[in-house]
C-alpha cells in the first residue's frame, strides 16, 4: 500500500460514532466524531449518522489527497461472522450497515463487524494484547462487552454473540438485591442509572457520578464502589474458566483511573487470590481509538 492509501474507518457506539483515516501500520492520520443519537434516544434509523460519518471521510480523504481503499466499521450489536447485524438493542436499524455503505462507496470494500470484537483486534495488532496468544478484552463503557482473543484473533462464536459478558448476573456476594444484568450495574449507563434512581439528582453517566462522590456524595461514592467490585469478581470467575494470558480492558470507563478501576482490581486480587499466576489487568494501549484501527484492521484483512 502506497503512503496516500488508507482504511476508512467507523466506531459506531452508544452515544457517539467516531470516524477514522487509517493507514496500513495503524496510524490514525485523521479522526473526529459526531453523536450517534438523531432523535435523543441513542438510535439510529436509516443509519442516518452512521453514513454522515462515512461520507464526511471520503471528503477529508479527499481535501488531503488520500485513496480510501476499504472501509470497516464496528457496531454495538450481535453481528454474524458475515457481517449481518442480528439484534437492535442500540441503533434502530432498518437496513444492514454493509449494504448501505457499499451504496455510500460503490468500488470499495466494506467489512462490518462487532464494535467490541474491533478494539479487541486493534489491541491484538498493535497495543496491549500485542504477542499474546490468548486474552480476554473487556470493553467498560457506555455498556459493557467482551471477546475471547485467540491467535490475535477474537472469537465470534457460531452466531456471532460471543460478546455478552454484561448479559450476566451481578455476583449475589456484592449486591443480593440487584435483579437486572452486570451490564446495567456496571456500564457507564448503569452507574448513572443507579445514581438516578435514588433520588434528588439525575446523573447520565459515570463521569458525572464520580463528580458526585468527589463532592461528598455517599450514594455516588457506593455505586462506583459496588459497579468495579461486581465486573472484578465476574471477571475473577472468567479467569477460572478461560485461563487467559492477560484480561485487557478498553472502553473509557475501562481505561479511566477512579474509584470503579480501583474497586474493580481489588475485587479481581481477592477472587483469583487462589491462583499462583493470575492473569494481570492490562489496560488497553490504543486508548479510544482501538476501535477505529481494529475496523480498519478488520476491512483489510
Amino acid at each position: 500500500m502506497s503512503t496516500t492509501e488508507v482504511t476508512a474507518a467507523l466506531d459506531v457506539g452508544g452515544t457517539k460514532i467516531a470516524a477514522g483515516l487509517v493507514t496500513a501500520d495503524g496510524t490514525v492520520l485523521h479522526q473526529d466524531e459526531r453523536p450517534t443519537a438523531v432523535d435523543g434516544r441513542l438510535r439510529d434509523p436509516g443509519l442516518t449518522g452512521t453514513v454522515a460519518a462515512a461520507r464526511g471521510l471520503l471528503a477529508e480523504a479527499g481535501r488531503r489527497g488520500l485513496t480510501v481503499t476499504a472501509l470497516g466499521a464496528g457496531f454495538p450489536e450481535y453481528v454474524a461472522p458475515d457481517g449481518v447485524l442480528t439484534s437492535r438493542e442500540v441503533l434502530a436499524w432498518d437496513i444492514q450497515p454493509q449494504r448501505v455503505l457499499a451504496g455510500e462507496l460503490p468500488g470499495i470494500s466494506v467489512a462490518v463487524g462487532s464494535d467490541v470484537r474491533c478494539g479487541a483486534l486493534g489491541e491484538a495488532r498493535y497495543g496491549a494484547g500485542r504477542g499474546l496468544d490468548h486474552f480476554l478484552y473487556v470493553s467498560l463503557g457506555t455498556g459493557l462487552s467482551s471477546t475471547v482473543v485467540l491467535g490475535g484473533t477474537p472469537v465470534p462464536g457460531r452466531r456471532g454473540e460471543a460478546i455478552a459478558l454484561g448479559a450476566f448476573e451481578v455476583p449475589a456476594s456484592v449486591d443480593p438485591d440487584w435483579r437486572g444484568t452486570l451490564e446495567e450495574y456496571c456500564s457507564g449507563r448503569g452507574i448513572g442509572d443507579r445514581r438516578t434512581a435514588l433520588g434528588g439528582v439525575t446523573t447520565p453517566g459515570a463521569r458525572e457520578v464520580t463528580e458526585l462522590a468527589e463532592r461528598g456524595d455517599p450514594d455516588a461514592d457506593r455505586v462506583l464502589a459496588t459497579a468495579g467490585a461486581a465486573l472484578g469478581t465476574v471477571l475473577a470467575m472468567a479467569v477460572k474458566l478461560l485461563d487467559p494470558a492477560a484480561i485487557v480492558l478498553g472502553g473509557g470507563l475501562g481505561t479511566a483511573p477512579g474509584p470503579v478501576r480501583s474497586a474493580m482490581e481489588a475485587a479481581y486480587a481477592e477472587g483469583s487470590a487462589a491462583r499462583p499466576h493470575a492473569p494481570p489487568l492490562l489496560p488497553a494501549a490504543l486508548g479510544p481509538a482501538a476501535g477505529l484501527i481494529g475496523a480498519a484492521c478488520l476491512a483489510s484483512a
